[in-house]
């Protein structure tokens, strides 16, 4: 489950304690039934509450699909099979790219993105930046070849397609004496 989804069920939480709260003190007798009855007959006609019912109907929706999992897949199957199923997190894909990346020399400050291409395929792309003097086309190559080897013996899975964008290079500039 995502941050929105975090955010909207805590939000829902919140309002369905409330109205849990208002349900017990009625029933106790602490807020008199006149006054929630006054508060349901003005319903009809009232544009705010039908408002309101709208807006919890959408967030029931959103954590009903969210709890299923129909939004954003966060996990890769890697196998499914009569003995079980292995998955892996997106997240620690990402992370793991990331360090393989990292251990080229020159390579710095790597953000991946990875989406699934196929059942056993997927694609990466990578933010990172380079130290100065670094051969831009053998470096990218060399993390393209560590990643596919890698992936592909750890975790099973072909990289189809690598993009590596170098977002800074660092300056020479500051190094003078």
């Amino acid at each position: 489950m995502g941050i929105p989804d975090r955010v909207i069920l805590t939000l829902y939480t919140f309002i369905m304690a409330v109205f849990a709260l208002l349900i017990i003190l009625c029933t106790f007798g602490l807020i008199p039934a006149g006054e929630i009855m006054e508060i349901i007959t003005a319903l009809p006609g009232s544009w705010e509450y039908a408002v309101a019912g709208v807006i919890i109907f959408g967030i029931s929706i959103r954590l009903l699909l969210a709890g299923i999992g129909v939004f954003g897949v966060d996990t890769l199957t890697l196998v499914d099979s009569d003995n079980g199923k292995t998955t892996v997190s997106k997240r620690a894909l990402e992370n793991y790219i990331g360090d393989i990346a990292q251990e080229v020399y020159g390579i710095y400050g790597v953000k991946v993105a990875v989406t699934m291409e196929a059942k056993d395929a997927i694609n990466a792309r990578i933010n990172a930046s380079l130290e100065p003097g670094v051969n831009v086309f053998e470096t990218t190559e060399e993390v393209k070849d560590n990643v596919r080897e890698t992936i592909k013996k750890v975790v099973g899975l072909e990289v189809r397609n690598i993009e590596i964008f170098f977002k800074h290079i660092k300056s020479t500039s500051g190094n003078k004496g």
